[in-house]
């Protein structure tokens, strides 16, 4: 019976092959019925897992491709592995005869090199691992996994099975009977008779295992696309490597002397994230102009807890916070620090309600003019999210709550026609408060001129769609450019965000 629904079951092999053979390598779990095919489909999900190892395991931040022998490119690397082929072959060997009963001729149709990098460096080291996609005369296909160096249970990452190797064998049927099975085997360090059960720990990550790649086999054969593209704007690998660094440098202490009520965890390595991002953006950006740190200074709209400026302060950039209220957090940075975080209200200057006069009582106001060179950063900048792309400023803002130009809370239309101004589609789309807000925010960025990029942040918020103007477009090839003016006329004003605004510094401070 053929089923999409997952059911895994044990197994065990039914024939004994040489004592050798069935003590080392450990049948483990199999899932019966499958309806994917072998190469169209399995293949395919497993070689994305091969490339994103982080899908089977929180702890695994990525893969580095050392060796592809499918890439021109990457051939020559593999010179220094070229003694771990032996392994390989012995290993294949072993294969053969662990499946002789289901399979003819195997051969290794593709041979990738990765290292696994650890999300946490300082726990566990990464690892080389072989990754053969293995054929074979009978129309099967398998993927067997081999770690470099791992000599025993002790001496393998948390990271990655006690095992000397793992296999995962997906047997196609010659007709549709519903026979198609997939099997996951380990390969163990030493002989073990199969009466020994296995550590809970392993039958658990082998679950794991053979429940990603029968769940994205069926994404590939269904045609999934995947919603969400991370490492659109600036490169997965510079943006990790800055975040370690970051986290190393700064994430114990910040943790450590946390004085706010809320999460300090969530809060440090966001804002950790949102640091590493910036610097590489910027890097990106503004080096051939020189130094990014000489070509810039920033300024961070709704600071709140001052922790990205103070992050980027130590990292040598110039720059400052405004934010309505003081926090606690403010106190436990450097003077220089503190001398960087103002409490003031930002009010722009296109907002002007002539009905409405400056408060004289010790309220700081900024007009939101800033000099050539200044870059914003709107992270959750709430009722000021909307007015940053119009104040004329490269920036990047991280949409939250939704608000109008006038600070009252607004939910923009759900559907929406999206342009060239922000994706790739022209079809309309419907979409949640989130969503519609950062669409509107987008478009009237590009509206007044800039070219504008999306990236999807890699922080611990589902507020993560993160959007980008440094360079201005030109009206001539690219659309009609709006004045600012017009944009506020056409928002409807925004009289009475001067009341609300002042009615800030009054409030309990916002969780962000």
């Amino acid at each position: 019976m053929v089923s999409t629904h997952w059911d895994p079951v044990p197994f065990t092999i039914d024939e004994p092959i040489t004592d050798t053979i069935n003590q080392l390598w450990r049948p483990v779990v199999q899932q019966n019925g499958c309806v994917f095919k072998p190469v169209e489909h399995f293949a395919v999900a497993m070689l994305n897992l091969i490339f994103h190892p982080n899908i089977n395991s929180t702890s695994i931040m990525r893969a580095d491709i050392l060796y592809d022998s499918d890439d021109d490119g990457r051939q020559g690397i593999a010179v220094g592995y070229e003694d771990y082929t032996a392994k390989e072959n012995e290993i294949c060997d072993e294969v053969v005869r662990l499946l002789s009963s289901s399979v003819g001729c195997v051969r290794i149709t593709r041979r990738i090199i990765r290292e696994i990098v650890p999300r946490n460096q300082d726990k566990d080291l990464p690892m080389r691992q072989s990754c053969l996609i293995l054929s074979d005369d009978a129309g099967s296909s398998s993927i067997l996994y081999v770690p470099h160096g791992m000599t025993s249970p002790e001496s393998t990452p948390h990271y990655h099975p006690a095992v000397s190797g793992i296999l995962l064998h997906y047997t196609s049927a010659p007709t549709d009977s519903g026979m198609n099975t997939l099997q996951l085997y380990y390969r163990l360090f030493s002989q073990s008779q199969e009466s020994i059960p296995l550590p809970n720990r392993l039958e658990r990550t082998a679950l794991r295992l053979l429940g990603t790649a029968y769940k994205h086999s069926l994404g590939v054969m269904n045609g999934y696309q995947k919603r969400v593209h991370h490492d659109v704007v600036i490169d997965k690998v510079s943006f990790q490597n800055t975040y370690v660094s970051l986290k190393r440098r700064y994430a114990h202490d910040l943790v450590s002397r946390w004085v706010e009520s809320t999460d300090p965890k969530k809060h440090v390595f966001e804002d950790l994230a949102i640091a590493a991002f910036l610097i590489e953006l910027w890097n990106d950006q503004y080096t051939e102009r020189g130094s990014a740190k000489d070509s810039i200074k920033f300024v961070d709209i709704g600071c709140g807890n001052g922790l990205l400026v103070y992050i980027l302060i130590m990292e040598g950039y110039s720059g400052y916070g405004l934010e309505a209220r003081r926090r606690k957090t403010w106190d436990t940075f450097p003077i220089h620090v503190q001398d960087c975080l103002r409490e003031e209200v930002l009010v722009p200057f296109l907002c002007s309600d002539t009905n409405t006069q400056m408060p004289n009582d010790g309220v700081r106001f900024h007009d939101g003019r800033f000099p050539e060179g200044t870059f914003l950063i709107g992270n959750h900048s709430d009722e000021l999210t909307p007015w940053i792309p119009l104040l004329g400023r490269p920036f990047m803002v991280i949409p939250c709550c939704s608000h109008a130009l006038s600070g009252a809370k607004y939910r923009y239309q759900s559907f929406i026609a999206v342009g060239a101004e922000s994706t790739r589609q022209n079809t309309p789309l419907k979409l949640s408060t989130y969503g519609a807000l950062v669409e509107h925010v987008a478009k009237n960025a590009y509206d007044v001129g800039w070219v504008v990029q999306r990236e999807m942040l890699r922080i611990p918020s589902t507020r993560n769609a993160a959007i980008i103007a440094v360079q201005r477009r030109n009206s001539d090839n690219a659309g009609h450019i709006w004045t600012v003016e017009d944009i506020v006329r056409r928002e409807g004003g925004a009289a009475g965000f001067l009341g609300r605004a002042v009615a800030l510094t009054s409030k309990s401070p916002r969780s962000h």
